[in-house]
């Protein structure tokens, strides 16, 4: 998924979203169904000779490789309309292209501009009639249509995310020493009970904690690979409850198992507050909110002194 303002987006999600704003603002628009071929557009304004073609890339490319792909992409399209005279004509009439607005999330360089105005002059010495004299390739960013998809989202009842996108993630867990002599460490004093040490409890609750640290992310990375909106909304919230965990166990006057079930009540909490994480199974949540105390086990924001 590429990250965006609007959360994350591919290919048809995005066309999908301009087409939808197409349809608002012409009533003469008509989309191009890619069937059997889209000849390089996916869609046109019939009274305003506009035709458009959407491109959104399907992950977070480096800036040179995003503009690579976006002047490929121009590029394969632009002798699509080429090629494809006869055809187009059967679509539009009489009407003459005066514009093709090329619509992505994000211009990765500004040299996208000067490639437009190479293709641009291809298309007017190729002296189509289906092509007016004033003929423009235009590039247009999300900015250009962020008002109309918040709309749209407001609408459909989609929660509003305004936060810049700083690639939310929960990293794979990985134990070493460091981690091993946390997790002993803290457990340790877990396993006093009424003042007197138990080390079966001690040895018992290192491996429950490696097991819930190491097994429980296999949910957050099914969770990431099916549905990455979502693994970004996780990650967001528990990245900001980590925070609070912190704070907390600094100034925790309790016992330490108050202190991890308070942290254990909290998170789920927040998760069940949250409308789109609240429509994961509890016990899932569960699992996530059990592997995320053995994470802050191991990897020190939980204090447990």
């Amino acid at each position: 998924m590429f990250q965006t303002d609007i959360g994350p987006l591919d290919g048809d999600k995005w066309e999908s979203l301009i087409q939808v704003i197409y349809k608002k603002r012409y009533d003469s628009y008509q989309d191009m169904i890619a069937s059997p071929g889209d000849l390089g557009i996916e869609g046109f304004v019939l009274d305003e000779g506009i035709v458009i073609q959407c491109y959104c890339p399907d992950e977070n490319y480096d800036t040179k490789t995003l503009h690579e792909k976006q002047r490929d992409k121009i590029t394969k399209d632009i002798g699509k309309l080429l090629s494809n005279q006869e055809d187009l004509r059967k679509h539009i009439g009489d009407t003459k292209i005066s514009q093709w607005v090329f619509i992505t999330p994000r211009i990765a360089k500004h040299d996208i501009y000067a490639h437009a105005r190479t293709k641009e002059s291809e298309v007017k010495s190729a002296n189509l009639d289906i092509i007016a004299d004033d003929f423009k390739i235009l590039i247009k960013d999300l900015g250009f249509y962020i008002h109309d998809i918040r709309n749209l989202q407001v609408i459909n009842g989609e929660q509003l995310s305004f936060s810049d996108f700083n690639g939310e993630e929960i990293s794979e867990p990985k134990l070493g020493t460091v981690y091993d002599d946390n997790i002993h460490n803290k457990n340790k004093i877990r396993s006093i009970i009424n003042k007197e040490y138990k080390p079966t409890n001690h040895h018992r609750l290192n491996d429950i904690t490696k097991k819930k640290y190491l097994e429980g992310y296999e949910i957050l990375r099914k969770i990431f690979n099916q549905s990455p909106e979502l693994y970004e909304k996780i990650a967001k919230l528990v990245n900001n409850f980590e925070d609070d965990v912190e704070e907390s166990s600094m100034t925790w006057e309790d016992n330490p198992q108050k202190l991890v079930q308070w942290v254990e009540d909290k998170l789920l909490d927040r998760f069940s507050k949250e409308p789109h994480i609240s429509a994961i199974s509890h016990e899932d949540l569960v699992s996530i909110t059990k592997h995320m105390i053995a994470r802050w086990i191991a990897e020190c924001p939980m204090r447990i002194e």
